[in-house]
């Protein structure tokens, strides 16, 4: 069936650019003395994982992140593919050195948004529009020298309107037996258009505790501004509790924006069995959003900035078990705020995530 216009390449033939690009970041080159092994993580987000039986707002995605190894000597590099030559000039005509410890990541996914009759053949004026993210980032994250603050910049190229993530979506719909969706070709930025966005936060740990018998905690709070096809300023709290030997800054939920994690992810301090519960809260103000405004193409639905509210909260809890050998296997339960004022997409939204963490 045709989704956005009758002459596409197949299925097959759009994912594969994706699997050659999972295989080139994990082609970093090897470090023998290793303080910090490379790790990796493969995350899926859907809603029907959410236990609402819904398929509609934020109804899914896929990434995964590589974050390159740390060698003692703290000189590491970035992933043989990544987009860390823009961060670097931001840099540098900033004028910031970039110290040493600093560690790199690159991460590669994709975001898929639905009114919530995808049935329909029409164009749905009264809810949330069709969109999609294809996206590139790459990451820097810096521990400073107190060892309670951390500052992660990230740099995403992405692609709104892209036919592949309707394939994609009823490519995995087709073998549950869910419907596919009917109206893609009334995405926002339908047929593709470039967009891009940079953000940097401040990571700071305020409590931190190792039990004797095996409960310990940690509890940070984030302030994270972004400028993009997301542009918005926030600050957000998170805490784990539970048997935690990880370091406090190895994974920072506060910086996800729907698939797009934007974190490192490390695995130093994780060789014995973690278990533990964690959650968190973050509320932004946000000025910009292309998968509901829209950005230079026209698109039949979209949102003008006074209908949608300025203010939107985030919420999450969620349960990560770490094997010995620091494969990590988690599930996290994730709730949003209405963006949108009136209509069928005024509401608030949740969504499950699934991912496995590892590093070799």
């Amino acid at each position: 069936m045709s989704i956005i216009t009758d002459n596409k390449p197949n299925f097959r033939q759009q994912i594969l650019p994706l699997l050659l690009l999972t295989c080139g970041l994990m082609m970093d080159s090897p470090q023998a003395d290793t303080a910090i092994p490379a790790g990796w993580r493969l995350s899926m987000d859907n809603d029907l994982i959410a236990l609402n039986n819904r398929d509609q707002d934020f109804t899914g995605g896929i990434s995964f992140n590589y974050t390159s190894a740390s060698p003692a000597s703290g000189l590491s590099s970035p992933p043989w593919i990544s987009l860390d030559t823009v961060l670097g000039f931001i840099e540098q005509t900033a004028g910031i050195e970039t110290p040493g410890g600093t560690l790199y990541a690159t991460e590669a996914g994709m975001s898929v948004f639905t009114p919530e009759d995808t049935q329909s053949h029409t164009v749905q004026y009264d809810d949330r529009p069709y969109a999609s993210l294809l996206f590139l980032s790459s990451s820097r994250q810096t521990l400073l020298a107190n060892n309670r603050q951390t500052i992660t910049r990230t740099f995403t190229l992405g692609a709104l309107g892209l036919a592949l993530s309707a394939n994609v979506q009823n490519a995995i719909h087709r073998p549950l037996g869910v419907d596919l969706a009917q109206g893609w070709k009334y995405q926002i930025s339908a047929g593709g258009e470039p967009t891009l966005r940079y953000s940097l936060s401040r990571q700071t740990r305020h409590w931190a505790r190792k039990g004797a018998v095996g409960l310990d905690y940690d509890l940070s709070s984030t302030l994270k501004g972004s400028l993009g096809y997301l542009s918005d300023l926030g600050w957000g709290i998170s805490g784990r509790l539970g048997r935690i030997s990880s370091p406090w800054w190895s994974d920072n939920p506060l910086l996800e924006d729907y698939a797009e994690r934007g974190s490192i992810h490390a695995t130093r301090g994780a060789s014995r069995h973690q278990f533990y519960l964690w959650g968190g809260l973050f509320v932004r103000a946000r000025a910009y959003n292309a998968l509901l405004q829209g950005q230079f193409r026209d698109s039949p639905v979209r949102y003008s900035r006074p209908a949608l509210y300025p203010v939107i909260a985030n919420v999450w809890i969620g349960l990560e078990y770490v094997f010995g050998r620091g494969i990590r296997l988690g599930y996290s339960w994730h709730g949003e705020t209405a963006e949108v004022r009136h209509g069928k997409g005024s509401h608030a939204m949740t969504w499950g995530n699934l991912s496995i963490t590892g590093s070799w």
